[in-house]
């Protein structure tokens, strides 16, 4: 219960400590910083920030009168700074409008700046906090295509993950898991302890989503303890914070009251009233449902944690906030209070009801409706309670359907089964060269010449192993981009080539062709003949509409039972034979099935030329448009603008 506050990784993380760091920044105040004493300065307010973020704020603010005095790149780093502050206070207004004014500033810039990356991914997570995911989207891919290009490893990371998370709140688990594993491949190459922070901590929240809750517990733990070496003990708050929630969930209140009671003792370094608000209230829980209950704490808790509500800036703090309330009326038999709190949470459900995309509009259903049905049951009114327990089964049992959790399973398995191969093979490889490293010191060198045989061995050995990680990697790499099942371009992966195409469209003014495709009637042919059929139906169109294309053409599997040919430079009229020849194929195929009969596609065909597109989202709704028009007007035909 309770929202989920990702928590925004600071993205520059100090390289060398002077000496100088430690003069005070009233030193500083008092005159316009050179370049290097403006370098020191920031690296002391990046120390600061990892501790005492309200301090390190008051500090950076000292030279604000000075900026324009400086180079615009130097501007630049302390627009980045200032915005990150207060993106981590979770001012999430002022830190879209900093960012925004940063960004403008930056396009006088000749060259790209790894700078404007960062400031990009915090004006992102604004956006993502307030609700537009939309934009945050848009900002994040800017920030990482900029990191990418200036092959910055550890930026790149962080942008895989923001997208990550910004899937798993869409409820798209699948992409979540292979851009967090992507970004885990990074980290473990770099060997950056706040980065493998970072991406345990959100494989941690969508481990919690997907409720494997032992394997979410162990990621974090491991989070906290990558960034308490990395010296970040304010991130290590915000997962302790989940770490408790997750005790909670497992009963383990005592636990919990500790692990939020270490967090409170340390409020006057949190600034950011929604995390604060999540641990009172997370709080106030742990305490009514522990062995010796106190129903007085738990409701002064509550109240603290409302005050702090009062004052967040994050989108889904009031709905999370008014259920928490209602079930802590509930448990406490305060059904007047409760139901008051349950009609607060249904009025603000209504802001979501047109987001069913999103997990808090998917969590908030599934509380307003069990709340309803436990109420309505102790007030007696048992027609309602019914209703609203029908209404929430009903609801529920579509989950699984709609967020793939088959393919999610799947995917998340392979993943597992893959990184354990790895970290057995580097722990084998550890422990052989701590073997031989004793085996040597023992021996003390007595036979220099077998001494450099044995080096030349181990050197190869291990030269063998490396190559079988990294082998083991790039199959990761590989698994990332290609569909478990038809081994043809997997979602992730045509999104990027459609994206990369229309780019190249675009410059240099040429055709791009999208035929988005749909299995006629596939939830039937599983029904009736079992999912291995269905399973062989996908395999075979996959393997006719990939040998249709040609070498520049990307077949893919979009998700289900949907398929998408890009076919860059052309034209609508070729694209519309592409279509239908791949029609054809597949209703001509012998199924050896007597009673599956014909199977038939509905397709849509759109094509980008001379400008009719801005993005390649109108691109792609307009060819998902076409393909709802096959299906209405009939399916098992083409439809084209």
């Amino acid at each position: 219960m309770g929202s989920i506050y990702r928590h925004c990784l600071s993205l520059l993380a100090p390289i060398f400590v002077f000496v100088t760091l430690l003069i005070s920044c009233d030193i500083y105040a008092q005159k316009i910083l050179t370049t290097q004493e403006f370098d020191q300065f920031i690296e002391q307010v990046e120390l600061k920030k990892d501790t005492n973020v309200k301090q390190a704020f008051d500090e950076l603010i000292t030279q604000e009168a000075y900026i324009s005095e400086l180079p615009t790149e130097k501007q630049l780093i302390f627009y980045r700074l200032k915005a990150e502050l207060y993106v981590e206070q979770g001012k999430y207004l002022l830190g879209k409008s900093l960012a925004t004014k940063a960004l403008d500033l930056s396009r006088s810039l000749p060259h790209p700046s790894i700078t404007a990356s960062e400031i990009l991914y915090a004006r992102g997570f604004s956006h993502e906090s307030l609700g537009d995911y939309d934009a945050a989207r848009e900002d994040y891919l800017n920030g990482l295509e900029i990191a990418d290009s200036l092959n910055n490893k550890k930026i790149v990371a962080i942008g895989l993950i923001n997208l990550g998370a910004l899937d798993y709140l869409l409820q798209k688990f699948d992409r979540s898991l292979i851009m967090f594993n992507d970004a885990l491949a990074i980290a473990n190459e770099v060997k950056d302890n706040e980065l493998l922070g970072f991406v345990y901590a959100e494989f941690g929240i969508l481990y919690s989503f997907l409720g494997q809750d032992d394997k979410s517990m162990l990621y974090y733990i491991k989070s906290k303890d990558y960034y308490l070496e990395a010296g970040k003990s304010l991130y290590a708050f915000n997962t302790l914070r989940n770490l408790a929630s997750n005790y909670a969930a497992k009963n383990n209140y005592d636990k919990a009251i500790e692990l939020f009671q270490e967090i409170i003792d340390n409020k006057e370094k949190i600034t950011n009233n929604e995390l604060l608000a999540f641990v009172y209230t997370g709080m106030a829980w742990a305490q009514i449902k522990q062995k010796d209950k106190n129903p007085e704490a738990s409701y002064e808790y509550m109240k603290i944690a409302g005050e702090y509500m009062q004052h967040a800036e994050q989108v889904d703090v009031p709905i999370n906030y008014a259920l928490e309330k209602g079930y802590l009326f509930l448990e406490l038999e305060r059904y007047d209070e409760a139901l008051t709190s349950l009609e607060e949470a249904t009025k603000l459900f209504k802001l979501y009801e047109n987001n069913e995309e999103k997990i808090t509009a998917t969590i908030s259903k599934l509380n307003v409706l069990y709340l309803s049905g436990e109420l309505h049951y102790k007030l007696g009114n048992y027609q309602k309670a019914y209703q609203s327990q029908e209404e929430m089964f009903n609801f529920a049992v579509t989950l699984p359907e709609k967020n793939n959790i088959e393919e999610v399973e799947e995917l998340r398995m392979r993943y597992e089964s893959q990184q354990a191969d790895i970290d057995k093979k580097l722990l084998d490889q550890e422990q052989y060269v701590q073997a031989i490293s004793l085996a040597e010191t023992q021996r003390k060198l007595q036979n220099r010449q077998w001494y450099l045989v044995l080096f030349a061995i181990v050197s190869i050995v291990l030269a063998w192993a490396l190559i079988k990680v990294v082998k083991g990697q790039r199959k990761l790499i590989d698994a990332s981009r290609t569909d478990a099942l038809t081994q043809i371009a997997n979602r992730r992966h045509l999104m990027s080539v459609i994206e990369k195409q229309f780019e190249e469209a675009t410059t240099n003014q040429t055709t791009l062709s999208l035929v988005m495709i749909d299995v006629d009637d596939f939830k039937t042919i599983n029904d009736k003949f079992g999912h291995k059929v269905g399973d062989n139906v996908l395999i075979k169109v996959a393997s006719i509409g990939a040998k249709l294309m040609r070498s520049s053409d990307t077949f893919g599997r979009f998700g289900g039972e949907e398929f998408i040919a890009v076919l860059p430079q052309t034209s609508a009229e070729d694209a519309f034979t592409v279509a239908e020849r791949i029609r054809v194929n597949v209703y001509e195929q012998y199924w050896g099935i007597e009673e599956l009969g014909a199977v038939s596609l509905s397709l849509g065909v759109v094509t980008y030329e001379n400008g009719n597109f801005d993005n390649c989202e109108e691109l792609f709704k307009q060819a998902d448009q076409l393909l709802y028009q096959a299906k209405r007007s009939g399916k098992n035909r083409v439809h084209s603008d």
